[in-house]
């Protein structure tokens, strides 16, 4: 599983980050991002759905949340 440490920024860039590091990966891989911003933690799910990717689950870890997407 790929990871990205997004926490301390603020949206957009978690976002921008993460289009970035999914871009990379083949289809069924799966990326790991922590995040720290409440928005991200709405905007990232939301980008990696209508973008056709898999949200397999978004947990809360420490202080911040774990969102872990499946590239489709």
């Amino acid at each position: 599983m790929h990871k990205l440490d997004a926490r301390g920024r603020v949206c957009p860039l978690p976002l921008f980050y993460t289009k970035k590091k999914i871009d990379g990966l083949k289809t069924g891989e799966e990326l790991e991002v922590l995040i720290d911003d409440a928005i991200a933690k709405n905007t990232i799910p939301q980008w990696s759905r209508e973008h056709g990717h898999e949200i397999v689950k978004i947990e809360e870890s420490g202080s911040g949340f774990k969102v872990i997407i499946r590239k489709c």
